[in-house]
Order: C-alpha cells, then structure tokens, then sequence
C-alpha cells in the first residue's frame, strides 16, 4: 500500500544531515526534588514460617557534581514484623533487617521520602596520572579484586594495560576503558551471571554487568572504582544537539552505576550507560560496595521463598533542566553525556612527551569475539531485526534458599500517546516486504495499529513508502508482558510491496485512543546512535532516542 506521508508541497523542509559527534560536552545543571513512593510486597501462597529481609535505604551524599539529601524518610509494615533491626556497613551504607514469623497473609512494605536532588555541569581540573598517587589509605580497598570484579584476572590486566598504554591522564585512561565498554557491550536483560568475566566472554549483560567489567579494567589500571545500587526514575531530560535533542530515558526501577575516584577531585558520579563525572536527577543514590552483592536487597525464607514483587512512583515536585551544548567527542559508539573535566597543566609537566625513533605501528584495540551473525541467503525467505526481548522481566534470582534482587526494569514507551516513534533498519539487497512484528503490551483502549516504512531522507524518517494492513486492538489479547504483533503489508493474492536496497525508517500509528507500549532495549545494540527518533510534529523528528525498538522483519530476496 503506497502512502504519501506528507503533501509534497512538504518536501523541501529537509536540511542535510549533520554528522553526530557521540560524547556531549555538557554545561549547566538539573534540580529537582522528588517525592518518592517504593512499594515492596511478597506474595505468601502457604504458610511461612520465617521470612528475612534486608533491604537497602537511600543515602545522602555529595560529591563535585551530583548532591543528593533525602527527607521524610518512613516505611510502613504490613503485617507488623516480630523484628526490626538498622545495620551499617564497612562502607557506611544502611540497611533494613526485617522479620516475620508464622505468615499466612501476603507482605507490603511503603517506603516514601522526598529526594533533594542536584547535578551542576561545569568544568573540572585534574592534575592524576598514572600512576595513581596519593590514595587515600581508606580507600585503597577499592583496588581490590572479588568474585564479581575479577581485576586479578590475566586477560583482564592484558586489556586494561593495552587500553591505557598511551593515557597521559587518569581521565584519559578512565575515557579509554568506558569508551571501549561501551563499544563492546551490548544490554540484555536477565543474564545468567553478572560478573567481568562473563561479561567479557559473553559482550552482553545488565547495568551490573557494565559496572562490573568497567571496574575490573579500571582496578586492574590502579584506580579506585566502586558500584553503585539505587534507583533509575522514569522521566526523560532533553540535551540539545545540533539540530533537536537527544532525549534520555530509561525504565524506572532498581539500577546499578559506579563512582570513580580521582585523588585530587574525590570520588565523582559514573553511568556506564549514560554519563560520566556525574550522574543525573533520575538517579536515586542507596548504597556503594566492591561489587553488587555489597549493594543488593536480599532475603531468605522457610519453608519457600515466596513470590517479591516491587513498585516505584516519581513525583517530581520541581524539576529544572537547564543544559546547554558546550562540545563534542567523536566516541564511543552510543552517545554518552559529560561536563568539561581537563587535565591540568601539572600533568604536561609530570609526563613530558619522549621522543622515539620510528614508533611501531599501534596495535589494534581488543575487542569482545562475538559469534558470527549468519549471512542473510541471497535468494529466499529472510527474517532480521532486534529480535531479543524478555517477555517478563526478572527483578530477583534466586540461589539456594536466598533470594537477591536484580538491576533488572521494564523498559518501554508508551508510543500512543502525543509521539510518534520511528525505529531504523537498512536493506543491503532488494527486498520484497512480507511484514512487521513489534514487541509490544497492550493495556486497553481502543482503535487501530498500523505501521508505516519509509526511505529515509537525510537522517530522518521520509514522506513516502509503504503502510501496512490495519490492526484492530480488540483482536490484540490480555497477556502478561510483551509480545510479538505482526503487522502485514498485503491481503492475499496481492503482490509483496517491494523494497530497494537502502535505509528504511519503521514508524508506528495509531487510531482511536489505544493505550500500547513498545518495549526497547538501553543503549543502541541493533545499529548506531542515531537510529531511533521521536517527534511530536508528525515530520520533524527533532528528538534522537538513547535506545533500540525491538522489531522483526520478514521478507523475501
């Protein structure tokens, strides 16, 4: 079905595309306070006889960017536990120990305060290089190697040294090593073990994972790295590239970063994921440790582990953005948020430049050995896409009679509110379309679905292209979770629309007040970073997005 997205009258408001650098040098700053409400229940099906728990509190901190002050902290039980007890740990974080006994009804625990939450972005001088000096004794324990951050680790310290060989700087070397992270790691959820050396050997992992194997590298380089528990809010903030914004947003939920210490700066805020030397005001700080099992909710039960369940609500009473564009980088891969931190002229004069005779030629950076994708045949049926998805999420794992929780979060748009999304995929060979399936949820509502796919013209979604056969919503069930929805492009005995090699923009629609989301994962792990738009004005897509849709195309070539 040829469609013609805009009149054509339309079709000279397009610019060339600029030519995205990825690392935004950022100035200005966010505050905000937030009223928040955790509510944690677990679901008693039989009798229990005991249940433990220990549950993290959050934290107030600063550091030279991001300052968090919790106020109004209360926690209401119900039922009542026979014991409630306060733990602090070696790294000052606090704990909740919590008891019942002889259960025969299910848990909820509500746990509300306010968050004070403030991030300035300007420039920082650092004098640290390599190696690092003056640490302070307290926290040289955070060079150690664990279970989790192998920094001990042969290959570990082969890349870490081949990362940081040519690093004038701390900062240089931290940039290497998180630029290199996120290059080669790629998000997935519900990973079978989170440690650096799975990680390393898989490419693939949670926010846990990313800390870990950024840590072990760091460690493994002589710099202080810890992991950070706490909680990711679901409130996009907008920082302005050349011609839009890029939006950032992630799922809300239990979330794991890190904080890196620079000896004459201080420990300074680190999302693998998103931002470096700070962190933003839809991070909520709980705990820091060598690894995550220092930082993760944990509990244990008899005769069962029962069923744990969570639920976080952000109310942001003020929340001011207010960011500007200073510069840009042209690495790593996905794009990453960061203030100015310079090294100052103390490090030129501590490591002069040494002259060498004919240099070697640089050996190529390590990457991770992912197993080959399969060629698509030449000729034939042919099925592609960012296919991965978890139809539920798992925000616990359970080992023996004890159960932790995991980093793990929904993360999805709702995509049939006041945008419209757009999700990019290029064609090598012509193509004749068969169709479409998004990993979606349906929540209620009424109407249609639909999706277009367009050429893309300079970057961004173009006016015409194909649309598919509509999707009545009351045909979609009830399910937990997400799920595939196909979306065909001919009746029967009708001809597959044909597609010619290029790029090609997949853009969801909608009729009537359907109320969908579509699921997506972090980072961009199907192509680049410029692949996912949004737009509340129907042609501009004036808003690049931080992650992959999770799509599936069939076709024939």
């Amino acid at each position: 079905m040829p469609i013609l997205l805009l009149c054509l009258l339309l079709a000279g408001i397009f610019l060339p595309m600029p030519s995205y650098a990825k690392t935004l040098i950022l100035d200005g700053g966010l505050d905000s306070k937030i009223k928040t409400t955790q509510q944690i229940g677990f679901s008693v099906d039989r009798e229990l006889k005991t249940l433990s728990f220990k549950f993290a509190l959050p934290t107030t901190f600063s550091n030279k960017a991001t300052s968090q002050t919790i106020e109004g902290l209360n926690i209401k039980f119900n039922p009542e536990p026979v014991s409630v007890t306060d733990e602090k740990d070696k790294f000052g974080n606090v704990f909740k120990r919590v008891k019942w006994e002889n259960l025969r009804q299910d848990i909820s625990i509500r746990i509300t305060y306010n968050a004070l939450i403030k991030t300035e972005l300007s420039s920082m001088e650092s004098a640290a290089t390599l190696p690092l000096k003056n640490i302070p004794k307290e926290d040289e324990v955070f060079l150690k190697p664990t279970s989790m951050v192998q920094s001990d680790n042969e290959e570990i310290i082969a890349i870490s040294r081949r990362l940081t060989e040519n690093a004038r700087s701390e900062n240089d070397a931290v940039n290497a090593i998180l630029n290199w992270v996120s290059d080669n790691v790629k998000y997935t959820y519900n990973p079978p073990q989170y440690d650096a050396i799975h990680t390393l050997k898989t490419g693939k992992g949670n926010c846990q994972n990313f800390a870990h194997l950024s840590m072990a590298l760091l460690r493994a380089a002589g710099i202080p790295a810890r992991i950070v528990g706490g909680l990711s809010l679901k409130r996009q903030w907008k920082v302005p590239v050349e011609d839009g914004f890029l939006v950032q947003d992630m799922g809300q939920g239990g979330h794991a970063w890190m904080e890196i210490l620079f000896p004459d700066l201080g420990w300074l805020s680190y999302d693998p994921q998103q931002s470096r030397q700070f962190t933003s005001t839809r991070h909520i700080k709980q705990t820091h440790g060598l690894d995550s099992k220092d930082v993760n909710d944990a509990w244990s039960g008899s005769p069962y582990l029962p069923r744990y369940s969570e639920d976080i609500e952000a109310v942001f009473n003020t929340d001011d953005v207010n960011i500007k564009l200073r510069t840009s980088r042209d690495a790593p891969i996905s794009y990453i948020m960061s203030n100015n931190l310079i090294a100052s002229a103390a490090v030129g004069k501590i490591l002069p430049p040494t002259p060498t005779p004919e240099p070697p030629s640089p050996k190529p950076l390590p990457v991770i050995t992912m197993p080959p994708k399969p060629a698509p045949p030449k000729k034939g049926a042919v099925v592609f896409g960012n296919t991965e998805f978890p139809a539920l999420v798992d925000v616990y794992q359970i080992i023996g009679n004890e159960a932790t929780r995991v980093f793990d979060k929904e993360t999805a748009e709702h995509v049939t509110s006041r945008y419209v999304y757009a999700q990019a995929f290029t064609l090598d060979n012509a193509m004749a379309l068969e169709g479409i399936s998004l990993a979606m949820h349906k929540f209620g509502g009424d109407g249609t679905l639909f999706v277009d796919v367009v050429r893309d013209e300079n970057g961004k979604p173009g006016l015409s292209g194909e649309r598919s056969l509509l999707v009545s919503l009351s045909s979609i069930k009830f399910r937990p979770g997400y799920y595939w929805i196909d979306f065909a492009f001919a009746r029967e005995k009708e001809p597959l629309p044909a597609l010619k090699p290029g790029r090609y923009w997949i853009i969801l629609r909608h009729s009537g007040e359907a109320i969908v989301n579509w699921f997506f994962i972090p980072g961009n792990p199907y192509g680049d970073s410029d692949d996912t738009r949004s737009t509340v004005k129907g042609y501009k897509w004036e808003d690049l997005l931080n992650y992959d849709f999770v799509f599936k195309i069939k076709g024939r070539v």
